[in-house]
């Protein structure tokens, strides 16, 4: 036997020795020799707090005090304009009170800022920079001390300022605060005519200024809030500079557009950073999609053919293969394949109806959909959860869009006579693609998995049965020269749903419990909204052989239904 597995024998039988002595002990009535026993161990706490959690709770004293920071900008407001009706204070002495005060706050908060109170410094930013941006407004604009864009240029620099505190104190809370600032300042200074050009040259400093904060640090890539604040305040702010430019400012407002979007993708991918930045592909989704979106708005505003947009649609779509490789060595792996190929595969798609016939866009939307709920589950085959997520949810928003469509502008003429092929045409195109994109998203369940499966039965079954009921008519001929449905089509329709709702409660039968339960509340509502529609409107001065197919067609499906569930049922339990 070796020496180690002896030593343990020996520790056990004097273990079990020990608790023989102490069993002996307790039932003796005379004192006994004491045996030391081990004290018990008192229980640890079940959670223990440590400092990373410490130091990601924020004390109610900041709630308060940010409630209270947008509070003091509304009173700030409020009292110069009551200041101004008395006529208390002259120009000169309020337009001084206010730099003082605003200049005052913004230095308290950096001195919170640069000490051990950063979410409290961040919190009182907020005031001062919201004081001094309405006080030199109001110096512009109701005290005509100097020109109006001597006013924007003190608040840019105000806002660097701000942006330099940020770097300093490598807080990403300051610099979302200086970005709001900046962003907001076009918003008050605003006086109204065409300035379109100069507002995409400010926003394009102020975006590379803020961007300079994140390299200066080598951080930033889990300063999520400022990347997103950066992405969309600036594309909200071009939406309506895109849509009213002139014609002459067109050109030149494109390539401030291509500017943003090469700014928007160093923000969302931070190249040169140390940190690997989180949902870096989603921000890039969104950005290129509302370039392609803004660019078309300016092409329209040149006038030029629109099948000649397929080109710069199609330089997109290179864009997006080409970064795959460098992105793939930036983020240290594979994640950000997926949605660049779904990216290029969606740009690709949409120049060839652009190309050749603008009605084929929503169909492009739904294969655009469905390329990004593919992407979504590979990447999170791929363990890359939180891109995976986002995926999902920006799959979500374009099969909104391409059902958005379908709904609104699919059926124009649906049921008219010369129209299009059933099952050949764009509407369907539509549905079945929208279909498709929400029955991927149904897969991974949660909040998401719910609104897709509703969005899914709403779309699928009424692209399905308004193509059968188009079928049918088309196949009467030009005996319906009506704009709607033929009593046969209309019962079509009927018969469709009544099927689809026996076979979704007889799949749902050998389903687990939230599918089961889903897939028959389904096959309910379906079978329901048949037999609705089969009294209440298909019978309705039908003649009697008409009468007796849709009564013998609604009733069969049911009957078959419950045969076929009876019977598996049956073959289950034995």
């Amino acid at each position: 036997m070796e020496p180690e597995q002896l030593a343990e024998r020996v520790a056990r039988l004097e273990a079990q020795v020990a608790w023989l002595l102490s069993r002996q002990q307790a039932a003796a009535p005379g004192p006994q020799a004491q045996v030391a026993v081990p004290k018990p161990v008192p229980p640890l706490p079940s959670r223990v707090a440590g400092p990373a959690a410490l130091r990601k709770e924020i004390s109610p004293v900041v709630w308060i005090a940010g409630a209270a920071a947008s509070i003091f900008l509304f009173g700030a407001v409020f009292f110069f304009r009551w200041a101004i009706e008395r006529g208390w204070v002259g120009a000169e002495l309020r337009f001084v009170l206010g730099l003082l005060v605003g200049g005052a706050i913004t230095a308290f908060a950096a001195k919170l800022l640069l000490g051990d109170s950063r979410h409290l410094g961040v919190a009182l930013l907020l005031a001062g920079l919201g004081t001094l941006q309405f006080t030199f407004r109001a110096g512009a604009v109701e005290y005509h001390f100097y020109a109006l864009p001597l006013g924007l240029v003190a608040t840019a620099l105000v806002t660097l300022l701000a942006g330099a505190l940020a770097s300093r104190g490598r807080s990403g809370g300051a610099l979302t605060v200086a970005l709001v600032s900046g962003l907001a300042a076009p918003l008050v200074f605003s006086q109204g005519g065409h300035h379109e050009v100069a507002l995409a040259l400010y926003l394009a400093v102020l975006m590379a200024s803020a961007l300079a904060v994140p390299y200066l640090v080598r951080d930033g890539g889990a300063w999520a809030g400022v990347r997103w604040t950066a992405l969309i305040g600036v594309w909200l702010l071009l939406l309506p500079a895109c849509s009213e430019v002139l014609k002459a400012d067109a050109p030149l407002l494109g390539l401030l557009l291509v500017l943003h979007l090469i700014l928007a993708g160093l923000w969302a991918w931070l190249p040169g950073t140390e940190e690997v930045p989180g949902t870096a592909t989603v921000l890039w989704l969104v950005a290129s999609i509302l370039a392609t979106s803004y660019g078309w708005l300016l092409w329209r505003r040149l006038g030029l053919a629109a099948e000649a947009f397929a080109l710069p649609v199609i330089a997109a779509a290179a864009l997006n293969l080409v970064l795959v490789p460098p992105l793939r060595r930036r983020m240290e792996s594979r994640r950000a394949d997926w949605g660049l190929l779904a990216l290029a595969a969606g740009h690709l798609a949409l120049a060839v109806p652009v190309a050749l016939a603008w009605r084929w866009v929503g169909p492009l939307w739904g294969i655009f959909a469905l390329g990004l709920a593919g992407a979504s589950l590979k990447a999170e085959d791929s363990a890359f959860s939180e891109e995976a997520r986002a995926l999902r949810w920006l799959a979500a928003a374009l099969a909104l869009i391409a059902t958005l469509r379908w709904a609104f502008h699919g059926f124009d003429g649906f049921f008219a006579h010369g129209g299009p092929t059933p099952f050949l045409n764009a509407a369907f195109a539509e549905g079945a693609l929208a279909s498709a994109a929400w029955w991927m998203l149904t897969r991974r369940g949660g909040s998401l998995g719910g609104i897709a499966f509703l969005a899914l039965e709403l779309t699928a079954n009424v692209t399905l049965a308004l193509e059968a009921a188009r079928l049918v008519q088309w196949s009467q001929g030009p005996t319906n020269p009506g704009h709607g449905p033929s009593r046969a089509a209309s019962i079509t329709m009927t018969l469709v749903w009544a099927l689809s709702g026996a076979w979704q409660w007889m799949r749902g039968l050998g389903q687990q419990a939230a599918a089961r339960r889903a897939l028959m509340t389904g096959g309910y509502a379906w079978m329901g909204v048949a037999s609705f529609k089969l009294i209440a409107s298909d019978l309705d001065h039908a003649d009697t052989p008409l009468r007796a197919l849709a009564f013998l067609g609604v009733g069969g499906i049911g009957m078959a239904a419950a045969i076929l569930a009876n019977r598996r049922r049956a073959g289950t339990s034995s």
